[in-house]
C-alpha cells in the first residue's frame, strides 16, 4: 500500500480520559498505531468530561456521536442491566456517524453492542472485533443470577454471534478467550489473534521519577501498604468489598490499604480505619519500599491491566488464580492465593520482581501490541 493505512475504531463508550482497563486499551493501541504510521480514527458516544482539549493532544482524530440517550447510562449508578445491553439499543445511531465507515481500509468494532453499524459496510471492508472480553462470558458475570442475567445474556450473546459472523479477524485479550470464542460460537482459531494488554513502561516510569506535576502520596501509616487499582465495574466493585470486609479488617494494625481508580468512588462510606480511598490515583503514585499491588478479583473476562501495571512499577505482587489470567508469562513474580489466604500471605516478606521481569514487560508494552494488531490489519487490507 503506497499511502497509510486507514484504521476506524468504533468505540462502546466515551475513550477520553483514558482512565480504565477498555479506554486505556483502545487509547494506547490507538497512540502506538499512530507511531507505526496508521491513521487511527476513533468514533465514540459523546460525553461532556470528553473535551475537545483532550482530543486534540492525541495523534488520532476523534468523532463524538452526540446521542442523548445514552447519557442516562452513564449516570445510572446502579443501573439495572449492564451497559453493554443498555447501549445496544440505540434507533437512530447509525445516521448520526459524523463520518463514513466505508472510507476506510479496515473497520475495528470494540463491543458487540454496535455491530449495526456495520451492518451494510460492503464485504471489501475487512471488519475486526476488538474483544477486551468474551462479552458474554462478562455481561453474565456482571448480571449475577436470575432474570437480568438470562435477558442480558440472551441479547449480548445474539449480537456478539453476528458480529463474530461478520468480522474477517477477531483479537483476543488471552489464550482462553480465543478458545472461547471457538466452544460458544465455533470460530476458527486461524480467526483468531491473542491481543494482550499492554504496559507503558515509559510513563509509569516517568511518573515514579518526577511525579509528572502531581502531589506526592502521603507516606504509609503502617509498616505495609498494599495497592489495588481498577474501573468502576462489577468485579473491580466485588474485590473492592472482598478487601473491607475480609482482608483489610484482618490487617487493622498491619496493613495500610490504598484503593486508586474509578472504583474506590462507591466506597466513600464505607472505608476502614486502615483503608485510604483515592479515585484520582495513581498506581506509580503510591509506588514504593513496602508496597504491595493486590488483585484480588474472582470474576470477569479478559485480563487484569493492572497486574502488569503493577510490575512495572516493581511491586511484589499478590493475586488470586484467577486474576492471573491472560498473564502466565509472570507466573514466576507473583504469589497466587485464595481470598481467605490474602491476610496471611500479606504478612509475610514478598520480595520486589527485580530485573528479570522488566526483560518480560518490553514484550507487553504498547508499541509491540500495536506492531502485532498492524500485521494483521495490513493483511486484511492486501485481501480486500
Amino acid at each position: 500500500m503506497s499511502r497509510p493505512l486507514r484504521l476506524v475504531q468504533v468505540a462502546p463508550y466515551p475513550i477520553l480520559p483514558a482512565s480504565a482497563g477498555g479506554k486505556i486499551r483502545i487509547v494506547q493501541l490507538a497512540r502506538a498505531l499512530c507511531k507505526l504510521g496508521v491513521e487511527v480514527t476513533i468514533v465514540a458516544p459523546y460525553h461532556v468530561t470528553q473535551r475537545r482539549a483532550l482530543a486534540e493532544r492525541e495523534p488520532f482524530r476523534l468523532y463524538q456521536v452526540p446521542y442523548a440517550p445514552f447519557l442516562l447510562s452513564f449516570f445510572l449508578v446502579d443501573r439495572p442491566f449492564p451497559y453493554g445491553m443498555l447501549v445496544s439499543f440505540h434507533p437512530g445511531y447509525r445516521a448520526l456517524l459524523p463520518i463514513s465507515l466505508a472510507s476506510f481500509d479496515v473497520c475495528q468494532v470494540e463491543h458487540p453492542a454496535f455491530v449495526d453499524l456495520v451492518r451494510d459496510l460492503p464485504q471489501s471492508i475487512p471488519v475486526v472485533y476488538g474483544a477486551q472480553n468474551v462479552e458474554f462470558d462478562y455481561v453474565s458475570a456482571e448480571s449475577g443470577p436470575g432474570f437480568v442475567r438470562r435477558v442480558a445474556g440472551s441479547r449480548v450473546r445474539a449480537l456478539e454471534e453476528r458480529l463474530l459472523a461478520r468480522a474477517a479477524h477477531v483479537f483476543a485479550c488471552t489464550d482462553a478467550d480465543a478458545r472461547r470464542f471457538g466452544e460458544l460460537y465455533g470460530v476458527s482459531q486461524e480467526r483468531v489473534s491473542v491481543l494482550p494488554n499492554g504496559v507503558d513502561l515509559a510513563a509509569l516510569d516517568a511518573v515514579r521519577a518526577n511525579g509528572q506535576g502531581m502531589t506526592p502520596a502521603a507516606p504509609a501509616r503502617l509498616p505495609r501498604r498494599v495497592i489495588f487499582a481498577g474501573s468502576d465495574v462489577a468485579h473491580n466493585r466485588a474485590a473492592v468489598r472482598a478487601v473491607l470486609k475480609r482482608i483489610a479488617p484482618a490487617l487493622e494494625r498491619e496493613v495500610e490499604f490504598v484503593i486508586v481508580g474509578p472504583c474506590a468512588r462507591r466506597f466513600r462510606d464505607e472505608s476502614g480505619p486502615n483503608v485510604c480511598l483515592d479515585p484520582d490515583g495513581d498506581v506509580a503514585r503510591y509506588a514504593g519500599t513496602g508496597a504491595v499491588g493486590i488483585n484480588p478479583v474472582v470474576a470477569g473476562s479478559g485480563s487484569s491491566m493492572k497486574l502488569l501495571q503493577y510490575l512495572a512499577c516493581d511491586l511484589p505482587v499478590v493475586s488470586t488464580p484467577f486474576g492471573l489470567r491472560g498473564f502466565q508469562a509472570f507466573a514466576p513474580w507473583v504469589v497466587t492465593a485464595e481470598l481467605d489466604d490474602f491476610p496471611g500471605v500479606l504478612r509475610q516478606p514478598l520480595p520486589a520482581p527485580g530485573g528479570r521481569v522488566r526483560e518480560q514487560l518490553t514484550g507487553y508494552e504498547w508499541s509491540a501490541v500495536a506492531a502485532k494488531a498492524l500485521d494483521v490489519y495490513e493483511r486484511l487490507a492486501r485481501r480486500a
